[in-house]
């Protein structure tokens, strides 16, 4: 049988994102071949090795102390066996030239000689690809799709959990929200799903990252709120979450009012598992909607007399893609289906603003004057100014000025506005306290017709790739069906168009 030729090796391992190594502890040298490079994407020394090891900061900072615990069990340790040689690996995270993390797995194997380590024959292998399919495996199962919070299987779990052992205080809070059924039969389904959005971002910024958020199907939400020392803080945020939540969708003449009804169950005192716990607390939801609705109700033992099922089941919902998915096909799905163009391009940028964190979101239009858009849509968070009134015109031509075509689109962006190197920019952005914007044109060829933007109005921040992508899609979308909609609605309501 013939052996296989050293190029059939190389190419073995450039299939398999594979690298080997040599390190003489001795000399403390490193032989390595031509893979490593490309696989690092940093160039790793051949001399003092372990020096070097040892002052790089390319290693994670989760995984560096595990690397470096290794690192010197190789340096210092002798062998505990009486063998010559021993068999170890370990897995960990690299900083490439590519701006990101990288998985990487290490197998190596330790020779000794009387009994002191002396020489490493090892392996380095990217493993960044199997790492991110196991994370979205995990994701599938432990997550909603929709939504991004726990999945009600493993709610049960999570809180079963939690409740386990504990002597400390917990309320499991059941929320349903009022009047869904009527969103979703004169509104349309994808509103619905983005009004079920909009409820999962407002858990998200109201509840601690230690409480436990789930979707537990169609408009029913729960939380649990660990350890809590009083009372009145579960009646506070509930008050909260209603105030949040109780708005009003118009079509046409008529209105659709939503808000949220809350149940709530208290453990140990009223059940110390999650099926006793989500029952009683289910009892006291629906006391809830019996008294009226838009309330929140502690669980009492006559509740369980009273007890009826609440048949709230609508119509089957579409399939919904995660917003980051697929933005541009979330954003068509929206604005095509929708039976009110106007209101569906609003809740996409509330929804917008809530996912990624920012104060402000926002959507110009160029159509009405030779130079400056005017705003067509916003969504200013708390008490954040309107893009209509913070983007000014100084605002506007320094922003205007700073376009630049990039690898996601035509973009304008800065991370942090006190470190523009104009003086005068630097005060015009502060009077406005814009810290941080991210905008991308609306391009019609070669002419500019609008854009598409966020703030944030509290702090700088590093915008992401996530955040760029949906921005195109939303500018393209606009540019290809929305402005050109909704400039024939608005003509068409002010009686321009005569046909």
């Amino acid at each position: 049988m013939a052996l296989l030729q050293p190029e059939s090796y190389k190419n073995a391992m450039r299939l398999n994102h594979m690298a080997v190594f040599t390190w003489n502890l001795c000399e403390d040298s490193l032989e390595y071949d031509e893979m490593m490079p490309l696989l690092l994407q940093h160039e790793i020394p051949k001399e003092k090795i372990s020096s070097h090891l040892e002052r790089a900061r390319l290693v994670h900072p989760k995984d560096r102390g595990m690397f470096l615990k290794q690192l010197h069990r190789l340096l210092q340790g002798k062998s505990h066996r009486m063998a010559p040689e021993q068999d170890f690996s370990m897995e960990f995270r690299v900083y490439t030239t590519w701006r990101c993390y990288l998985w990487m797995h290490m197998g190596y194997r330790v020779k000794y000689v009387d009994g002191a380590a002396c020489q490493v024959d090892g392996f380095l292998q990217n493993i960044h690809a199997q790492h991110q399919e196991k994370a979205r495996m995990k994701s599938i199962v432990e997550r909603d799709p929709m939504t991004g919070l726990s999945s009600k299987t493993h709610s049960v779990y999570l809180v079963n959990q939690a409740l386990s052992g504990a002597s400390s205080t917990h309320a499991l809070l059941v929320i349903d929200l009022d009047n869904f059924k009527k969103v979703n039969d004169k509104l349309g389904h994808l509103i619905g799903d983005a009004v079920i959005m909009d409820m999962a971002m407002n858990l998200k910024m109201l509840f601690r990252p230690s409480d436990i958020l789930g979707h537990i199907g169609g408009d029913e939400f729960m939380v649990l709120m660990r350890d809590i020392g009083d009372s009145n803080v579960v009646q506070e945020r509930c008050n909260q979450l209603r105030d949040l939540l109780r708005k009003s969708y118009a079509h046409g003449k008529e209105t659709v009012p939503v808000s949220a009804s809350i149940g709530i169950a208290l453990a140990p005192k009223h059940g110390q598992d999650y099926q006793t716990l989500f029952s009683h607390a289910d009892a006291a939801l629906y006391q809830s909607k019996r008294l009226g609705k838009d309330r929140q109700m502690v669980y009492s033992s006559h509740f369980v007399e009273q007890r009826e099922k609440v048949a709230t089941e609508g119509e089957s919902r579409q399939d919904l893609q995660k917003l980051l998915e697929n933005p541009k096909q979330y954003i068509l799905d929206m604005a095509f289906n929708s039976k009110d163009t106007e209101l569906a391009v609003q809740i996409l940028l509330e929804v917008f603003a809530k996912y990624f964190k920012v104060h402000r979101a926002y959507v110009f239009w160029h159509v009405d004057g030779p130079y400056w858009p005017r705003a067509l849509f916003e969504y200013a968070m708390g008490d954040c100014k309107k893009a209509s009134i913070a983007h000014d015109a100084p605002v506007r031509r320094q922003i205007r000025k700073r376009y630049r075509t990039t690898k996601y689109g035509r973009f304008t962006e800065c991370s942090d506005t006190s470190k523009l190197a104009s003086q005068m920019a630097r005060k015009e952005f502060e009077r406005r306290q814009i810290c941080a914007y991210l905008e991308c044109a609306v391009m019609d060829g070669d002419k500019f017709i609008g854009s598409v933007g966020f703030d944030d109005c509290k702090d700088a921040r590093e915008w992401t790739q996530a955040e760029h992508e949906v921005l195109q899609a939303f500018a393209d979308i606009m540019r290809r069906f929305l402005f050109g909609q909704l400039y024939y609605e608005r003509m068409k309501g002010r009686g321009a168009l005569d046909f």
